[in-house]
């Protein structure tokens, strides 16, 4: 049976960051999951996937219809988040009018979440909660049989009037069983980092899960936190320069969590004499001065810190465990190792006031770090200050819920400050950027630190796109 992956466009759906500022922390980076799921199906099935990334191919409607008519497909799976549900059901809707018996599967955070009101949809045939490799992939097998998936685990899906659900699926505890991602389904030599130094890029992941949390993120996978095996990352990169890759983007929310395991992977990296460059995330309290110098070593050339707040109080409320020192501490010595510094701030936290924001705008300038991204705090699914908003009665109406039974055309989720209207918080993320941004001090900076041709112009684009919008 033959599957095609979808990828959808986020597009003008949503705006956390607004679109004229997105392009100054990002790029193309190739969609993991969906890549997971072709390779686990390649390789323990013989069903045929197909991947399609709308964004980076820039497909139409018209375009994906054409597909769908030219190679006759009857199965596609779409990979779905909250901020992305309504362009999602526009695709399924538009699916559903080429041939109304292609089954449509959907996955994604935003099942986890609302898998009922998900199933409910008109056009959705199945539903697919948690990790979905080994659950795609006996979907599939009943489908090809003709069969009911009645017993399996972690679907869902309309029978008689009712949604049947029978339970999740275990989640994976040994990663090192999952066949590495499809990138050869993939254009992966069109996928890059704004902010890299080489004209591909590739993301990849050493862990799932998370065990912290943090009052403003969503907990996938339970917070269970899983790691692979230093050899199988190894692996996977030394396949990665077979086709041409050297640049790495570890999606890890906190790479940096294990020490031992970091050292044996620096260790590794320089024994094998891999000529690569990567980029990690890490929280403030997780890396200290020996794992800086070993990082550097192997070839960090970025690290991505959760900063978030310039206020004790409002790390306090965020739940973060981290302090203001700890984070100058970190920053100074992270600096002296002359690896890239790219740290997070979320800008209108509830309760947060405007010396407080400014305060983390003046704190950013201050440690000038390579980069910086400010978000404006959403009061996201599944977390705690959702929540929160939600029994305080801050947020009057189930928002998320709403948007799940009823995908608008359009989704403007609800902002966290209880202090400051939609376009105060709009005006103060832009004031962040160009304050942070557009400083003599930093230009010099990035002007001497640039090393490429094309990290120069992806810059310069982001400049211009910031400054004349």
């Amino acid at each position: 049976m033959k599957i095609l992956l979808l990828v959808p466009s986020a597009g003008a759906a949503f705006s956390q960051v607004p679109d004229r500022f997105k392009e100054l922390s990002l790029g193309y980076y190739p969609p993991l999951g969906p890549m997971y799921l072709a390779s686990y199906i390649e390789k323990f099935s013989t069903h045929k996937p197909e991947i399609l990334d709308m964004e980076l191919e820039k497909t139409t409607p018209d375009d994906l219809r054409n597909k769908i008519m030219q190679d006759d497909i009857k199965t596609i799976g779409i990979y779905t988040t909250s901020f992305t549900i309504n362009n999602v059901y526009k695709i399924v809707k538009s699916i559903k009018e080429v041939n109304k018996n292609i089954t449509i599967i959907l996955g994604g955070p935003h099942i986890d979440i609302y898998y009922e009101e998900t199933a409910s949809l008109p056009g959705v045939d199945y539903v697919v909660l948690g990790e979905g490799e080994i659950i795609l992939k006996e979907l599939l097998d009943c489908l090809e049989k003709g069969e009911e998936p009645s017993t399996i685990k972690g679907i869902a899906y309309k029978k008689d009037g009712k949604i049947n659900f029978i339970g999740k699926q275990p989640l994976f505890e040994n990663l090192d069983e999952l066949p590495f991602p499809a990138r050869h389904l993939t254009h992966y030599n069109k996928y890059y980092s704004i902010i890299g130094k080489n004209d591909v890029a590739t993301s990849i992941m050493a862990s799932r899960g998370c065990p912290y949390r943090c009052n403003f993120c969503f907990i996938q996978y339970e917070g269970k936190y899983r790691m692979r095996s230093v050899e199988n990352i190894i692996n996977e990169i030394k396949e990665c320069i077979t086709l041409g890759i050297t640049e790495f983007l570890f999606f890890d929310e906190a790479f940096t969590i294990n020490k031992k395991r970091v050292i044996a992977f620096c260790d590794e990296v320089i024994r094998q004499k891999l000529k690569i460059t990567f980029e990690i995330r890490s929280r403030i309290n997780n890396i200290d001065d020996e794992m800086l110098q070993k990082i550097k070593q192997a070839g960090c050339s970025r690290i991505q810190f959760g900063v978030e707040n310039a206020s004790d109080e409002i790390l306090i409320a965020m739940n973060k465990k981290i302090t203001l020192t700890e984070i100058i501490k970190v920053i100074n010595a992270t600096k002296k190792t002359g690896i890239d510094i790219f740290l997070d701030f979320m800008l209108g936290y509830p309760g947060e006031t405007k010396e407080q924001i400014n305060k983390t705008m003046k704190f950013a300038q201050k440690m000038n770090p390579d980069y910086v991204q400010f978000a404006i705090t959403v009061l996201s699914p599944g977390t705690k200050i959702y929540e929160d908003a939600l029994k305080t009665g801050f947020l009057k109406t189930d928002f998320w819920r709403e948007v799940a039974k009823n995908p608008p055309d359009k989704i403007l989720p609800p902002f966290a400050s209880d202090k400051f209207k939609r376009q105060e918080m709009e005006q103060f993320l832009r004031k962040s950027y160009l304050k942070f941004y557009f400083r003599p001090r930093y230009i010099i900076k990035r002007l001497f630190k640039l090393i490429s041709f094309t990290e120069f112009k992806r810059q310069v684009k982001a400049a211009y796109q910031l400054l004349f919008s």
